[in-house]
């Protein structure tokens, strides 16, 4: 895999830059996977502020915490709250079910959106993305996948597999942050992180200066 690597130098900036390509790929409308955690908040609320046809466009995480529906941590709550109130359809993780009961739910529901248009994707220190770990079982038929002592909290998580994260035109690994640079090494070098399992026709990086491993 040979991604497109994009490098900018502020967060700020990488955000801006997320924001225009949404913005681009789905102005007319289609369905996107989005990354959660604080990272790319930023470039949601900017993403929010276009005028694009958003009762055309349906959302959903790349994975949700089996945590209570309305806690914070959620990114069922804090995807749509850094949008805004903009007319979309968002589909909804049922995480605080538990892991087998999400993924039993979700799976019919992302069986029904596929392909996707756009999927947003992290990467953690570790190398993991959406709720895929380095060292857990990635192939499977499933589109939904429940995830188990996941190796940050919580430990019950639901996480689209690489199976579903793979029905896209277009990957985008947003990453920011000193923290991140060796992990976004480890993954430009072919290292075999769950990353490097999903499949795109187009693979984009982008990334900040303090994440960008110079060589």
């Amino acid at each position: 895999m040979n991604p497109t690597l994009q490098t900018f130098p502020t967060p700020q900036a990488a955000s801006e830059a997320l924001a225009a390509l949404l913005a681009e790929r789905l102005s007319a409308g289609g369905r996107a996977v989005l990354s959660g955690g604080n990272t790319p908040l930023a470039a949601y609320r900017l993403w929010g502020q276009r005028d694009i046809l958003w009762n055309r466009v349906q959302l959903m995480a790349s994975d949700e915490r089996c945590l209570p529906a309305d806690h914070p941590e959620r990114n069922d709550n804090s995807i749509p709250a850094a949008i805004g109130p903009r007319r979309y359809t968002y589909h909804r993780f049922p995480a605080e079910r538990g892991p087998e009961a999400a993924a039993s739910a979700m799976e019919p529901v992302v069986a029904g959106l596929l392909p996707f248009d756009l999927v947003v994707l992290g990467l953690g220190e570790d190398g993991h993305t959406a709720s895929l770990f380095p060292g857990q079982p990635l192939e499977t038929s499933a589109l939904v996948v429940p995830v188990h002592n996941a190796p940050k909290p919580p430990p019950e998580r639901v996480s689209l597999s690489v199976r579903a994260l793979s029905q896209t035109q277009l990957v985008v690994y947003f990453v920011t942050g000193e923290g991140k640079r060796g992990a976004l090494k480890r993954f430009l070098g072919g290292e075999n992180l769950p990353p490097q399992h999903i499949r795109a026709p187009e693979v984009w990086v982008l990334c900040d200066r303090a994440a960008y491993p110079a060589q």
